[in-house]
């Protein structure tokens, strides 16, 4: 407060009744997902009406946990409504706000809190009580670390009721925008089990080196540097995209967990929203990922691939200052940092072990092993471990032209490999690519049998000529 003057028009924080109340959110991008699962935590019950939704959102809807109308919003939609969440670009939001109070239903929109009636607040629940902290959708991240620290100074006991010290959990990030926000991920779900967490910043092998192309490395190059802060007890648990992360890790660590997994897919990003196909003949696709390369040029080899290395918003960048003709970016990381253009095209494509899920990973032997297991999403775990268990087998990396894809439902897991030759994925242009897939699918319902599952695929790939060649130039091991 500054000489007097409320900092802004959002002063009383109120609770609702959410026995009473469905919660109307309008729009489908990541925005509206983050929105939804923060409802959901609650206990809300939420109506999703949009023409289209994030694959997270499908996913929420397929469980039955909200209900998704596949249309633009209507009017009775407001009037059947005392609530609705905007989530929705700014000029569609206002007029989204406008129809909603016609039919006196109160709105929170997302893009401008000085448009709405009311915000969400970051907030948890204490001995019953709920506690919350609102920045009137002026500054959510400040409101959520505000939140944290607050958590921490509730905690009753020293130990945190979960056998920690007192001492937060230090949690190993890299220092780019999409890790630092799968870092925060990870540490609300801390503060769900009453850990609490900071934030470590790691400069990564990949982050000090920008130039080389990521499969010079040798190494898990967004991964290592953290590994051994972690062996070391610069802190007490890392947090990675679990794509970069290689099959083998060392001895000493160990995976305690993911979170449930978002977008599996990639997504291609032109100027104009054009297709793969659309893309002119000689045209400049940016992508550092040999998988991707080879997945590109199967389809296209007249086009040329180049090393595109950077953050999202840098890969972004290039492509509008014409430096590429098109980018291919992984679609669950555009969807968290809210970067996916509308116009952005999904792939078809295998795409890499580990992609769209965020682990964590503590020392061998850690009590913090124990105590994060329980955030464990077991669909996601018996996926990711399949597909890792699948290249573990091959002897392979995090960063060669496989792709492989677990899929679980109902107690079914399906899992998939696409496999290129190396000749596939080098820079240059007018390449074909040999390749070899093949699916198996099965009942599984632990962590062993997802394994078994993994080397039933194996044994139907490894006698093929493409796999012995591929093991042969790499002497089966980690690229």
């Amino acid at each position: 407060m500054e000489d007097g003057k409320m900092p802004g028009p959002y002063r009383l924080i109120i609770s609702v009744n959410l026995d009473r109340h469905t919660i109307l959110v309008v729009g489908g991008g990541a925005v509206a997902e983050r929105k939804t699962a923060t409802l959901l935590r609650c206990g809300a019950r939420v109506k999703l009406v949009s023409p289209d939704a994030t694959s997270g959102l499908m996913a929420l809807a397929k469980n039955k946990e909200i209900i998704w109308e596949e249309r633009a919003v209507s009017d009775e939609d407001f009037a059947q409504h005392k609530f609705a969440v905007a989530a929705t670009r700014n000029t569609d939001a206002v007029a989204v706000a406008m129809r909603a109070r016609d039919a006196c239903c109160l709105v929170d929109v997302c893009s401008d809190g000085s448009e709405g009636d009311f915000a969400i607040c970051a907030q948890f629940e204490k001995d019953g009580c709920y506690v919350g902290v609102s920045s009137g959708g002026v500054d959510p991240s400040k409101a959520s670390s505000l939140k944290r620290d607050i958590m921490a100074l509730s905690r009753a006991d020293p130990d945190g009721g979960a056998g920690l010290s007192a001492a937060p959990v230090r949690v190993l990030t890299r220092n780019s925008p999409l890790a630092l926000m799968q870092a925060d991920m990870w540490i609300d779900a801390m503060a769900g089990i009453g850990v609490t967490a900071v934030k470590k910043e790691v400069a990564s092998h990949g982050d000090r080196d920008r130039i080389s192309d990521l499969s010079k490395f040798g190494f898990g190059a967004f991964v290592k540097a953290l590994e051994d802060e972690l062996i070391n007890g610069v802190g007490d648990c890392a947090v990675h995209s679990l794509k970069d992360m290689p099959s083998q890790i060392p001895e000493n660590c160990v995976l305690a967990a993911v979170l449930k997994r978002g977008s599996i897919y990639d997504a291609l990003i032109t100027r104009d929203g054009s297709g793969l196909d659309s893309i002119p003949s000689g045209g400049r696709v940016g992508t550092s990922s040999v998988r991707r390369r080879a997945q590109i040029l199967n389809v296209r080899p007249d086009v040329e691939c180049v090393p595109c290395r950077g953050n999202v918003d840098t890969r972004l960048a290039k492509l509008r200052k014409g430096e590429v003709d098109a980018l291919v970016l992984a679609e669950a990381g555009l969807e968290r940092l809210g970067r996916k253009p509308e116009f952005a095209v999904r792939l078809p494509f295998i795409t890499s072990a580990g992609q769209g899920a965020v682990a964590v990973e503590v020392r061998a032997g850690s009590p913090l092993e124990g105590i994060l297991r329980p955030l464990n999403h077991t669909p996601t775990w018996y996926e990711v471990t399949a597909e890792r268990a699948f290249l573990a087998n091959m002897g392979l990396g995090c960063v060669c032209p496989i792709g492989v894809r677990g899929v679980y439902l109902d107690g079914e897991l399906e899992l998939t490999a696409d496999v290129f030759s190396v000749a596939a994925a080098d820079h240059a242009p007018h390449r074909g690519a040999d390749r070899v897939t093949s699916r198996v699918w099965g009942s599984v319902n632990s962590e062993r049998e997802a394994r078994l599952l993994a080397s039933r695929l194996w044994d139907d790939l490894r006698d093929d000529p493409l796999i012995q060649s591929i093991k042969v130039q790499f002497g089966g091991v980690e690229l």
